[in-house]
């Protein structure tokens, strides 16, 4: 009896070896994500975006990335603006327009990787469709 008791007790050291060794190798995977990339000049380690507004109306730019909300600024009606965020890695962003006087719009999230150039034109009437809100 004392046999079988001593060979789970072993068997359930091993497996808390093994979650440990999971642990430790997703932390240190997550760390490197962190990380700039060594492959990058500090020149193209930001996104840039150009914001083309056809509406008539006056529109703010929001970027929201891993649980960031930043204010890029406001596009006045059927005019460009061009704007640029420190972006050292490769994550999703998405953009919200507020119109003003008109409802909101959400895009649709996407990849961006640093150097990118993303162009978001806002058409004269925004069609639900476009929009996630």
């Amino acid at each position: 009896m004392q046999e079988k008791i001593t060979g789970v007790a072993r068997r359930t050291f091993a497996v808390g070896r093994m979650w440990v060794v999971a642990v430790v190798l997703v932390v240190a995977i997550g760390g490197c994500s962190t990380r700039q990339s060594p492959f990058i000049s500090q020149q193209d380690a930001r996104l840039n975006v150009e914001v083309i507004n056809h509406n008539f109306q006056d529109v703010t730019v929001f970027a929201n990335w891993l649980g960031v909300r930043r204010r890029l600024g406001t596009v006045a009606g059927t005019r460009t603006a061009n704007y640029m965020i420190p972006w050292d890695r490769a994550i999703q962003v998405h953009f919200e327009l507020d119109i003003l006087a008109s409802p909101g719009c959400i895009t649709r999230p996407l990849w961006a990787n640093p150097g990118d150039f993303i162009v978001l034109e806002v058409q004269s009437r925004l069609i639900a469709l476009d929009c996630f809100r």
